[in-house]
């Protein structure tokens, strides 16, 4: 279908302006559409038809009136973009299953000029990524910001007898090394995602700022007594080794949001009631509330797959039995960790007290299983396998 443009010039000599301004109409155009160029100026007639002969365009005729004269010209020249029909509503709200792959570093409803480099993005598949709440859960993101140096009252926090500060510089020191693989992982992924999903990346990159902010957060409650960061376990770390060099989304997503951040929500809550200062308490519960979003995410991102592609399922459990083989042969549980917690649980380093505490752990691990048990039944998988992925998972926690 053939479009007529009119394209006021007025005063405009020719120059740099005026051909630019014509350049973009055409840019913008079909091929086959005419161009009615009104000007002030009635000797244009040579140089515009040079002009079209050097950019593949056909001059038509001009035509001399009182106050101006009109230059006309077709589009010979093949189109630039890829035009969709932007009337229908309907294909404008389509999300494709799969991105395109030649739109390069464009967000979706963006109209490309062919010919784009490719970027050759790896995760380009809407099932492996997508999640339906997306865009809620961006808004809650912002909504729920806080800053750590203004928003934790540091000043309030009391003063302990060496081994509870020492168990609660121990405690930080572990969930500071957790979230930074929470912080890098996502971040590993994020230039692999075709910008075409565009709310994934921004949901991502949330992500990323939350992790920051818990980081920040756990260094500087290690450090308001004093003691600072205390013991890296070779334990924790060969646990997040594993989850680490996952290459694959959909396992990592599943791994570390549903497995990890699903058990970490009841980690940050145990801590949040057993700790003695109102401070310490604010920091946990903020933080779980940031980690409560990262879960659903990933719930919502595996339930969505799983639902479409049951067979997905067979992928979670691989991942999740391999990394349990590997751990089996190196490590169990963090022991500085555990009794780390369990004094701070306990309220004190006497042996009564440790007791008490260590108690209370082994309840917590308990409800962690419950609770990543129903998260994976929840997202689609039959409950006995749900329950043996639970019991399988890594005794790090994260």
């Amino acid at each position: 279908m053939q479009n007529k443009h009119s394209i006021i010039m007025e005063k405009t000599p020719l120059g740099k302006l005026f051909f630019l301004r014509l350049e973009n109409a055409l840019l913008l155009g079909q091929k086959g559409d005419s161009y009615e160029i009104l000007s002030d100026f009635d000797d244009l007639e040579q140089d515009l038809k040079a002009w079209c002969i050097f950019k593949g365009e056909q001059f038509l005729e001009k035509k001399s009136f009182e106050h101006y004269t009109t230059y006309t010209l077709t589009k010979k020249s093949p189109n630039k973009f890829e035009f969709l029909n932007i009337q229908d509503e309907n294909f404008q709200n389509e999300i494709l299953n799969l991105a395109p792959t030649q739109t390069g570093l464009a967000a979706r409803g963006s109209q490309n000029e062919l010919a784009n480099p490719n970027y050759h993005f790896e995760l380009v598949s809407k099932e492996e990524i997508w999640s339906q709440n997306l865009n809620q859960l961006y808004e809650d993101s912002k909504k729920a910001q806080w800053n750590a140096s203004k928003d934790i009252e540091w000043n309030e926090i009391g003063h302990y007898d060496k081994k509870m500060e020492f168990a609660i510089a121990q405690i930080m020191t572990y969930l500071v090394e957790n979230e930074l693989s929470a912080l890098y992982i996502p971040a590993k992924f994020l230039a692999k995602i075709s910008p075409y999903y565009t709310e994934v990346p921004l949901l991502l990159s949330s992500i990323i700022g939350d992790e920051a902010r818990h980081i920040e957060t756990f260094i500087k409650r290690a450090k308001a007594t004093g003691l600072g960061l205390q013991y890296s376990t070779l334990t924790t770390q060969q646990s997040l080794f594993t989850l680490f060099k996952e290459e694959d989304y959909f396992k990592s997503s599943f791994l570390l949001h549903i497995m990890g951040e699903g058990t970490f929500i009841d980690l940050l809550q145990f801590l949040e009631v057993h700790s003695e200062d109102e401070p310490t308490k604010k920091l946990f519960n903020l933080a779980r509330k940031d980690e409560a979003r990262h879960v659903v995410y990933g719930m919502n991102n595996v339930k969505t797959c799983i639902a479409s592609n049951p067979k997905k399922i067979e992928l979670l459990k691989d991942a999740v039995f391999k990394r349990k083989h590997y751990l089996d042969e190196l490590s169990g549980e963090s022991t500085l960790l555990i009794e780390s917690l369990a004094l701070f649980a306990g309220k004190g380093s006497g042996a009564s007290q440790i007791r008490q505490g260590f108690e209370l752990v082994e309840l917590l691990k308990q409800k962690m299983e419950t609770n990543r048990t129903k998260r994976l039944v929840e997202c689609g998988i039959d409950e006995d396998l749900a329950y043996d992925l639970s019991r399988a998972h890594t005794p790090n926690f994260m």
